[in-house]
């Protein structure tokens, strides 16, 4: 009886509106010192299950307050972030709380709630000329197992959650270009309870509100083009029903008071223009020299003497409307990448069944970790992707 009365509370009768958090905390903290009351008695009368619900409305007002118990709050992800600006950010009248669930394959999600505002965290990141990007938004959301099973923390060997792609998006922008990754996003996760919370960041586009803002965790991770479906002429984005993975879209009920056109268009322009600006100088070890000439001595002609495809990246892409092509890896070592170019850029000639070597990374272990884009344009107009790896 208690689990389907728990059941009733968290879905069947659960309303649209969410009492301000800072209820839900008075509320609960009440709860607690009223249920360590009850044990100290010795003589209890059992209730009517209807009775008990009236109750539960009579107590709170509403029956959320109760289901989001099994939930931390996303001021509570934040104490657990050890971040008590943001903390007080999720505390205050700015904060939107939203506790909208989906459940998709094995996985239920459930976005919780999200603020945004400047120099509202801790922890505030700066671009490469030391400019500290102090307007951001901030969205919770919780990742557990429809059946209950736990999910394993996140230091121990069993965790397996880090390919979850969460970010924000914008109707009207096309989500290969405009995402989590591109418009200087990051996200950090945690588990308590068996139930995995994730706190994801990025350039406030709250000035975007009047267009409509998303928010997907996908499968991955990069964002997918396979797990939505981007319609080019309504700007509208949906889930694709026939994805074989987790593609969870929600979309924030953002006050469109806050759009700010002429704000919105500027920062696209600004944004735009630093995806083409090449990064300052950095001054070189002697890891960067050796991979520098490793690059430098590689050519189409001679690739497969030095370096070898990494199967598992290969990828077919076919262009958009506008002659882009997106891709996405990820390597065994747990190193990933992904991007969008241009086909005028990588084949000027429109010339086939040419490699061209164009792009690589690594880390501080030089050419062990060195990852070579590569690129070859096909007779059908696709482009086929694959990494290389040098021969050890």
């Amino acid at each position: 009886m208690t689990n389907n009365i728990d059941e009733l509370l968290k879905t069947a009768l659960a309303p649209s509106a969410v009492p301000d958090e800072r209820l839900n905390n008075q509320v609960l903290s009440a709860v607690k010192e009223r249920k360590n009351m009850t044990n100290n008695m010795t003589n209890r009368r059992k209730m009517p299950v209807a009775a008990i619900i009236a109750l539960c409305i009579l107590i709170f007002g509403s029956l959320t307050a109760l289901a989001a118990r099994h939930y931390l709050t996303p001021s509570e992800i934040a104490t657990e972030m050890k971040d008590d600006t943001l903390k007080a950010a999720f505390l205050s009248e700015n904060a939107l709380f939203i506790n909208e669930a989906q459940e998709i394959g094995d996985y239920r999600i459930i976005l919780l709630g999200t603020v945004a505002g400047k120099n509202i965290s801790d922890y505030l990141a700066s671009d490469y000329n030391s400019i500290v990007a102090d307007d951001r938004i901030y969205t919770v959301v919780a990742i557990e197992h429809t059946d209950g099973t736990p999910i394993p923390d996140i230091s121990s060997d069993e965790y397996d959650m880090g390919d979850f792609y969460v970010s924000h998006y914008i109707r009207g922008l096309n989500p290969k270009k405009y995402s989590l990754m591109s418009m200087g996003g990051s996200s950090s996760a945690v588990v308590r309870d068996g139930v995995e919370y994730r706190i994801m960041e990025m350039d406030n586009i709250e000035m975007f509100a009047d267009k409509g803002i998303y928010v997907g965790i996908s499968s991955g991770t990069f964002y997918d083009e396979n797990a939505y479906i981007y319609d080019e002429n309504t700007g509208i984005m949906t889930r694709n029903a026939d994805y074989d993975g987790v593609n969870a879209l929600f979309e924030l009920p953002i006050d469109k008071a806050k759009a700010d056109p002429v704000s919105a268009k500027a920062y696209l322009e600004e944004l735009e223009k630093s995806w083409n600006t090449p990064d300052e100088p950095i001054e070189k070890d002697e890891t960067d020299i050796t991979v520098d000439n490793f690059i430098q001595n590689l050519t189409a002609e001679n690739i497969d003497e030095y370096a070898a495809p990494v199967e598992s990246t290969r990828m077919i892409c076919t262009p958009d409307a506008d002659g882009m092509v997106y891709y996405e890896y990820e390597l065994e070592t747990g190193a990933a990448g992904n991007g969008t170019v241009s086909i005028k850029d990588l084949f000027p000639d429109g010339a086939t069944g040419e490699l061209i070597i164009s792009g690589y990374s690594y880390s501080e272990n030089g050419l062990t970790d060195l990852a070579i884009d590569t690129y070859m344009l096909n007779e059908d107009g696709t482009v086929t992707f694959v990494v290389y790896k040098p021969i050890t």
